[in-house]
């Protein structure tokens, strides 16, 4: 995915919450807090650790000593991640409800080591840029404390690359762009979450939730060229690119501080 493609998704992205903010400064609001469960807008900051979880599927048996066809390694990793978070609650008859739109940032990495053990020259490694959510949920009231699960669409700026080192002309081991790919598709995928909140002052809530983001498979390609490598892919010797399937989901967990727009 190309820098054009990427920035667009961003804008995309900002574009719905400035939407979500201007439909809440516009609209009817009942008096009552974020945590309340009552009609309101609101706005807030959160932090927390995410996990990537990753798995490579090598389809053509390129990878390792003994080039298995279909192989799969699966790898994961943990890091921090910050974001900002718009949303609003509202009714529908007696079903307490919520839209909610947030985006993330904070690198988080994910790298197999040993995608050869006998030989330990290939790589692969994910790193995830940014991920935004838009949700739709449910919330119920149980005295000052509010529960509510969500779920909704994910897209996120992911890095998928393989890397494999050769030996130089120098005795050197140096990076075969031959066999390595490093690409940054933007992914859509699915998000569900659950969590409780409380008010702490004023307008002010605290929120503690966990969401999971599914991004499914994208598949990917070292371009294995004809005149470098005799175009050999896998044990059968195939004259086309070498193709990687990556699989990938996170687990975040998050403390979000909430303000309660208006009245």
């Amino acid at each position: 995915m190309n820098e054009p493609r990427r920035g667009n998704a961003r804008r995309a992205l900002a574009a719905v919450v400035v939407g979500l903010l201007a439909f809440a400064g516009t609209a009817e609001a009942q008096d009552g807090s974020a945590g309340s469960g009552r009609a309101g807008s609101y706005i807030g900051a959160f932090a927390g650790p995410g996990s990537m979880d990753v798995r490579m599927t090598d389809i053509d048996g390129f990878t390792a000593a003994n080039g298995v066809p279909g192989q799969t390694f699966e790898y994961d990793d943990t890091g921090l991640a910050v974001g900002a978070v718009a949303g609003r609650h509202f009714r529908l008859g007696s079903v307490q409800l919520l839209f909610e739109a947030d985006a993330a940032f904070g690198g988080l990495p994910a790298v197999a080591r040993q995608v050869d053990p006998v030989g330990l020259d290939e790589t692969a490694a994910m790193e995830l840029h940014w991920v935004g959510t838009a949700r739709l949920g449910a919330r119920r009231s149980l005295g000052r404390f509010g529960v509510f699960v969500a779920g909704g669409v994910s897209v996120a700026g992911i890095s998928n690359s393989f890397t494999d080192l050769d030996e130089g002309a120098d005795g050197r081991m140096q990076v075969d762009p031959d066999d390595s790919f490093d690409e940054r598709p933007t992914r859509v995928g699915w998000v569900a979450g659950a969590g409780i909140e409380t008010p702490v002052a004023g307008a002010w809530t605290l929120r503690l939730e966990g969401l999971y983001n599914d991004f499914g498979e994208t598949l990917h390609q070292a371009e294995n060229r004809l005149g470098v490598n005799a175009g050999v892919c896998g044990p059968a010797g195939l004259p086309s690119p070498c193709r990687y399937a990556f699989d990938e989901r996170l687990a975040l967990l998050r403390l979000v501080l909430v303000r309660r727009l208006g009245r």
